[in-house]
C-alpha cells in the first residue's frame, strides 16, 4: 500500500506539470491566433501609410511646399485630411488646375485620396503641402517634423528635410495663398 502512495506522490507532480503545460500550450495557441485575425482591424491609416522622401523647399519668409511619396500598404483607400506644423500659420493640401502655362495651384476640395495598394507622389507641380505664413527661415539640412492626420483621425509625425529647389514656379488662384492676403511679400517659393 505505501508503494501505491509514493508512486503517486511522484506521478501527482508530473501530471500536474504536463496539465498545467497542455493548458498554457492551449492559452498561447488562443493569443496567437487573435491578433492574426484582428490585427487588420486593430492597424490604423496612419500605420499602413509608408511614407518616404519628404522634403521642404527652403525658404526666407512667406510661403512654400512640401512634398513626399505616400504608399497605402492596406487593402481600403485611405484619406490624407490635413497636415500640421508650428512652421507657418496655415498649412493646406493644394492640387494643381488648369492647363499648359495657365497651371495655377488651389486648396483641394476634401482630402487626399490614397487608393489601396498604391503611391501618390506629393511633387512641384503638382500636389503638394502648402505652407503659409512662415513663422521662421527654413534653412537647408533642417528636417523639422510635420503632423499628417488621416480619415480615422490617426496622426504620423514625419520629418521633412529642407532642401534649396529653384523650380515649379506656379501661380495662384486669386484669393488662395494670395500674398497680400497673408501680409507677404509678392514671390512665391513654391
Amino acid at each position: 500500500m505505501s508503494m501505491k502512495i509514493r508512486s503517486f506522490r511522484f506521478a501527482t507532480p508530473l501530471i500536474s506539470a504536463g496539465f498545467a503545460t497542455a493548458l498554457l500550450s492551449g492559452c498561447a495557441a488562443a493569443n496567437t491566433a487573435e491578433p492574426a485575425s484582428t490585427g487588420q482591424d486593430a492597424a490604423t491609416q496612419a500605420s499602413s501609410v509608408q511614407i518616404s522622401e519628404a522634403w521642404i523647399k527652403a525658404a526666407h519668409d512667406g510661403m512654400t511646399g512640401g512634398f513626399a511619396i505616400l504608399e497605402n500598404t492596406s487593402d481600403k483607400d485611405i484619406d490624407l485630411v490635413k497636415v500640421d506644423t508650428g512652421l507657418a500659420r496655415s498649412v493646406e493640401l493644394h492640387e494643381m488646375a488648369g492647363s499648359g502655362t495657365a497651371m495655377s495651384m488651389k486648396e483641394l476640395d476634401g482630402p487626399l485620396n490614397i487608393p489601396a495598394h498604391a503611391t501618390v507622389e506629393l511633387a512641384p507641380g503638382g500636389n503638394h503641402v502648402m505652407l503659409m505664413g512662415l513663422k521662421q527661415e527654413l534653412k537647408v539640412g533642417e528636417s523639422p517634423k510635420l503632423v499628417l492626420t488621416f480619415g480615422d483621425e490617426s496622426t504620423s509625425q514625419v520629418p521633412f528635410e529642407i532642401k534649396s529647389y529653384t523650380g515649379a514656379k506656379e501661380s495662384y488662384d486669386p484669393g488662395v495663398g494670395d500674398p497680400e492676403e497673408m501680409g507677404h511679400s509678392e514671390r512665391s517659393d513654391d
